[in-house]
């Protein structure tokens, strides 16, 4: 069936169609001006997960890792904090032993779920976990909207999608 001619079909942009690190460091950028998303005094000297040895180097590290919690709540929502930590999770180094999979921290995943709760961006769901509001889902697309714009000039395979 043929489409009908006064019609325009417009592609959307969504933030599938961006690759994740450009998405994360502009949606970074972003959350720096919101209110409600603050590291907490802590978050200097902690460590992001048991198989970490050091804290992150970056300074900004809090507004990276809300931008990729943002993002894989938008890919997996809704989802908790001990199914996040799993993507999160690396091989920890138990010496002579073999080594395991370690998760990732889940009091930094909880506070900046609900500092994203807070701001309007997540909601808790009744079955469990916390799922993207409207508003952050707008704001996942909008990101992924200029990004894309900025990235078709010097990615040109993206132009595709």
């Amino acid at each position: 069936m043929a489409p009908h001619p006064h019609r325009r079909f417009i592609q959307m942009t969504t933030h599938f169609d961006v690759p994740g690190e450009h998405l994360i460091t502009a949606l970074a950028e972003t959350l720096k001006g919101e209110e409600a998303i603050q590291p907490p005094e802590w978050s200097e000297f902690a460590k992001t997960a048991v198989h970490k040895e050091k804290s992150p180097a970056q300074a900004d590290w809090w507004y990276f890792r809300t931008a990729s919690v943002m993002r894989k709540v938008g890919i997996n929502g809704p989802i908790g904090t001990a199914r996040l930590s799993r993507h999160y999770s690396g091989s920890r180094d138990r010496g002579a032993k073999p080594n395991r999979s370690e998760n990732g921290s889940r009091k930094v995943l909880r506070l900046i779920m609900q500092q994203l709760e807070i701001a309007g961006f997540l909601e808790k769901v009744k079955k469990g976990g916390r799922n993207l509001t409207s508003k952050g889902q707008s704001m996942l697309d909008n990101t992924a909207f200029t990004i894309k714009k900025r990235l078709e000039k010097e990615i040109t395979s993206l132009s595709k999608y």
